[in-house]
């Protein structure tokens, strides 16, 4: 009897000490949950960009299905890794990774949350499966409506309705993606609402292959093992039955199990069974929770979700139902802890069922466009980038950030940036520029829009104040002068007329439509040439006085001895002015320039015989040029004529330098942002030419179709990096072709802002395409110091508005020399355009009075045809070119002179138009007094006083009236 109660109490004392070390291991395993839990770090999972989805073209969708989701089993086997030994795995249970699908706010997002330990191997195996997603750490989601907080939270467990052995539905069997059936079902979510699929897993302990392959055997050996009622009776029957069961029997303690026939199903499960140990096993703990403002609606929503878990029933093996929560408030601690406690084992899925509840979607099978994915792929960047140099952005990739930077050497290749607008072109070009200022290089910024010179202009350094030139045409109280026809030596005449003249075209006939073509070249060309010639300088502004001024024209002339030029002012152009339509043509030349002269701001610019600075001195000394062209202040044409002659300017200094040796040539950048508006033929040059006079280019457009072909080939050809941001389809199209084959299509039209893709010379050698991260914002521009500047740069560079004006009106005001009695004209007989001094050659000498005028003819003309007493030729009435008027012959008759003072507003189109200008042929009156008329012999003298009108019928009352109309007939009113 003693015996048998120290058994006892040996037995309850080892009881005792097992219920003790079973709840201290509990307690033990929950703080480490707690623990575990609090030290897991959130991830959200960058999906692929659609570029990286499977190519659908004449493939079975579910061939496409298969393949998308096998990348997860990938995922999965190397996760099987993390699996841990030891005893503490043993006292504590595996560490657990969470997977995690939220609906939250109208986005759909997938989230991870992993021990810090186990960070790098879970990214690794994504980026194995899905190499273009991106995991990023961010702060703890939360997916609680504010409004029902609790009372409208539900949620539950979704747990295998047999025993984990039987395997349950993958897409394998399926054959179709079952995400695309959970999406659905998110998709229909209200924006209050919110939804968490919680899937924790952890690596299974390995007993569970040896259970189910156990289990197979059974089946295949016909044998069922006791389930249920049957096995609960088999224990209640052996414990009735042991006292009288007699000693000889022998009994292994163990269920029996029965023995039947092997069916066709349990031979076909028996096989599932073992195909499913084939792959890495996971014990797995489902949470599905909702939240709204109601609780009826959390529970349609929640009904949603666990309805399309009924995709994975497979008919004889397995599958899930849902178990509602109990206690909501525990339920709600556990899914945000994400506790896994150790003792729950019940649920073991393979990698392959794991791939089909839980892989990323492609866009095919995404049927919401609240599912958030990256909009483009990064790629990995060079691993030998400098580390001096110009700072553009950095690469990132799979979490490592590293700077990319362009050298001194690869910089004098130029670079391209285009981009559609918003996407952080002229962002990135400020803080390039910005880096020049503060190292103390020298550039010019061309802005099209002005926001970015004047955020530059207030970031000047104190040790770079007195560098500055601001140009801003808009300022008009002290313009800067911009002469474009101004040159340093000879040999750049000829560059600057063509350049001008490739602007023209630019402006008025971009497409060669004829609108200004070879007779406006041939024209402006001797215009540009008699200016070139005045030592005090001519200007863009001057071209229409030499058309409709011959004073001005004789007045340049002393200054030119090109023979080519005299031979045009006192032979050809005056020869051209006899034609009918010579009116016509000086108009249409005067048409090109109106648009400049007659604008106050622009005229006091480019009117200015002397420029405000030099292109050369700012490019040798490392100035600082800020130009802004906002065109809302100075006008879309004046933006860009201004921005051509810009460029214009520095190719011309640039070429300049080659009276000095290369090693002595100053670095200089050229920002031109927009330049598409300022690129005119002679570009192509620009971009092969100016990288040996250091000359270093960075333009930025909008769109390639905005280049002419010529300019857009010299860019792909010739420069040296391209940065390209997000760009439309037809840009997208052509820049594929630079970019493949890490970029596609898809990829550049769907880049996000201030992110780009580069392709650049390191060394002088081509990288491969990568992405790249713009820099943010590198400095604050400061608005008093942009305003100070301002006033600075005006009064060391400019010149008081009334000055200007006053210079410009005194240069164009010419005062006529005396015209002689006889065949009036500035320069001889017949025109105002004649050999300087007297009679050009080959010009015949001016008929004297008395022998022969346009009168004599129109007299004899009207003897022959009438017996009416005819005028004797006496008076020299003279026919000019450019001015109809009648002079008298001796007897001291005066004409007016209406054209003898030609002055500003004259070239504003204020007076006559262009074509009266030229031909003369305005409303005039010329008198010639009472005067006695030598008749013929046969005929009775005329007393008469005759008024001749231009344009207009006369008509007698008791006097002769002869009408000249616009060709320079002769008529009276008979």
């Amino acid at each position: 009897m003693a015996i048998i109660f120290l058994l006892i109490m040996i037995l309850g004392l080892a009881g005792l000490g097992g219920y003790i070390l079973y709840k201290s291991r509990k307690l033990l395993r929950e703080a480490k949950n707690y623990e575990r839990g609090l030290k897991m770090v959130p991830l959200l999972i960058h999906l692929p960009p659609s570029s990286d989805d499977i190519d659908a073209k004449g493939r079975d969708a579910r061939d496409i299905a298969d393949e998308n989701i096998s990348k997860a089993s990938v995922l999965y086997g190397i996760l099987s890794s993390t699996v841990s030994k030891g005893f503490k795995s043993k006292l504590y249970g595996q560490r657990h990774i969470a997977l995690e699908l939220v609906a939250h706010n109208g986005r759909v997002q997938f989230f991870t949350a992993v021990p810090v330990n186990l960070v790098s191997v879970v990214e690794q195996a994504l980026l194995s499966a899905y190499p273009n997603s991106r995991l990023e750490e961010v702060p703890e989601h939360n997916i609680f409506n504010s409004v029902g907080k609790i009372s409208g939270t539900i949620g539950g467990e979704l747990v295998l309705k047999k025993s984990y052995v039987n395997p349950t539905s993958t897409y394998l069997d399926l054959k179709r993606d079952t995400m695309q059936a959970l999406l659905n079902s998110l998709s229909k979510l209200e924006k209050e609402d919110g939804v968490g699929l919680q899937i924790l897993i952890r690596p299974a302990r390995e007993g569970w292959v040896k259970k189910s392959k156990d289990e197979a055997s059974k089946l295949r050996d016909g044998k069922k093992k006791r389930e249920g009622a049957d096995l609960a009776f088999w224990w209640i029957r052996q414990i009735f039955i042991a006292p009288v069961k007699p000693p000889e029997a022998k009994e292994d303690g163990k269920p029996p199990e029965d023995d039947k026939p092997v069916s066709g199903l349990d031979q076909a499960l028996a096989e599932a069974i073992e195909e499913k140990t084939k792959h890495p096993g996971f014990e797995v703990l489902i949470r599905v929770i909702a939240s709204s403002n109601i609780s009826h609606r959390a529970q349609t929503v929640l009904s949603n979700i666990t309805a399309s878990f009924a995709l994975f029933d497979a008919q004889g093996k397995n599958g899930f139902k849902f178990v509602p929560a109990r206690d909501i408030e525990s339920f709600v601690t556990s899914y945000i802890l994400r506790f896994f406690p150790a003792e729950q084992r019940s649920n073991i899925l393979n990698s392959v069922e794991l791939a089909t509840i839980f892989h990323l979607p492609d866009t095919s099978t995404s049927p919401t466009t609240q599912l958030e994915r990256q909009q483009s792929k990064q790629v990995d960047g060079p691993r030998n980038v400098t580390d001096n140099g110009l700072l553009l952005g950095y690469n990132v990739f799979r979490g490592v950030k590293k700077p990319i930077r362009l050298g001194e050497n690869d910089r004098r290749r130029h670079m391209y940036v285009v981009g559609q607008t918003g996407t952080g072109k002229s962002t990135f070009l400020e803080n390039i520029a910005l880096q020049d200022m503060l190292d103390g290089r020298g550039f010019a910024f061309v802005d099209p829009h002005g926001d970015v010179s004047e955020r530059l202009l207030g970031m000047v350094p104190k040790e770079r104040t007195e560098d500055v030139i601001y140009f801003c045409p808009a300022e008009m109280d002290y313009p800067l002068g911009f002469n474009l026809f101004e040159f340093h030596n000879p040999e750049q005449k000829d560059f600057i007329i063509q350049e001008v003249i490739n602007m023209i075209y630019k402006l008025y006939d971009p497409q060669r439509q004829g609108i200004v073509g070879p007779r406006f070249e041939h024209i402006f060309r001797n215009c540009a040439l008699l200016l070139m010639a005045d030592p005090n300088g001519g200007t863009f502004i001057d071209v229409p006085k030499l058309l409709i001024d011959p004073d001005f024209v004789k007045q340049k002339l002393k200054y030119t001895n090109d023979r080519t030029v005299i031979d045009f002012w006192t032979k050809e152009f005056p020869n051209s002015q006899r034609s009918n339509d010579a009116g016509e043509v000086t108009a249409w030349v005067v048409s090109k320039f109106s648009a400049f002269m007659s604008n106050e701001m622009m005229r006091n610019i480019i009117g200015q015989n002397k420029s405000s600075f030099n292109m050369r001195e700012i490019m040798d000394e490392g100035k600082i040029l800020l130009v802004n062209l906002s065109k809302g202040r100075t006008g879309e044409l004046n933006s860009k004529l201004l921005g051509m002659i810009f460029v214009m300017k520095f190719q011309a200094a640039a070429m300049s330098r080659a009276d000095i040796p290369e090693d002595d040539r100053k670095d200089f950048c050229l920002y031109v942002d927009e330049f598409q508006n300022f690129a005119t033929d002679s570009f192509e040059s620009i971009l092969s030419e100016a990288r040996k006079f250091k000359l270093n280019l960075i333009v930025a457009n909008q769109f390639i179709t905005q280049l002419e072909e010529g300019v857009r080939d010299a860019i792909f050809g010739n420069i040296g990096a391209v940065v390209a941001h997000r760009v439309g389809t037809n840009d997208a199209e052509q820049l594929e072709k630079y970019f493949r084959p890490v970029f596609d299509v898809d990829d550049l039209q769907q880049l996000p802002n201030y992110n780009a893709v580069v392709k650049m010379l390191i060394g002088g050698v081509p990288t491969q395409p990568f992405s790249m991260a713009d820099l943010p914002y590198l400095g604050k521009s400061n608005q008093n110091l942009a305003d100070a500047l301002k006033q600075l740069s005006a009064a060391k560079n400019g010149r008081p508005r009334a000055v200007v004006e006053k210079e410009i009106f005194d240069r164009l005001t010419v005062i006529p020399q005396p015209k002689p009695a006889f065949g009036g004209g500035a320069f001889g007989s017949g025109s105002p355009f004649g050999q300087p001094g007297g009679i050009g050659p080959g010009q015949q000498a001016p008929k004297p009075a008395g022998q022969s005028s346009f009168l004599d003819e129109w007299l004899a003309k009207r003897k022959k045809q009438t017996t009416a007493p005819s005028i004797n030729p006496a008076s020299g009435i003279t026919k000019s070119a450019t001015n109809m008027k009648l002079q008298p012959p001796a007897n001291n008759l005066q004409a007016t002179d209406t054209t003898s003072m030609t002055n500003l507003s004259g070239l504003n189109n204020n007076s006559a138009s262009s074509t009266e200008q030229s031909s003369g042929v305005t409303a005039k009156e010329a008198v010639i007094g009472n005067q006695e008329l030598s008749q013929p012999a046969d005929q009775p003298k005329i007393k008469a006083k005759s008024t001749v009108k231009s344009g207009d019928k006369g008509h007698f009352k008791h006097e002769d009236t002869i009408v000249i109309d616009r060709d320079g007939n002769f008529s009276s009113n008979e």
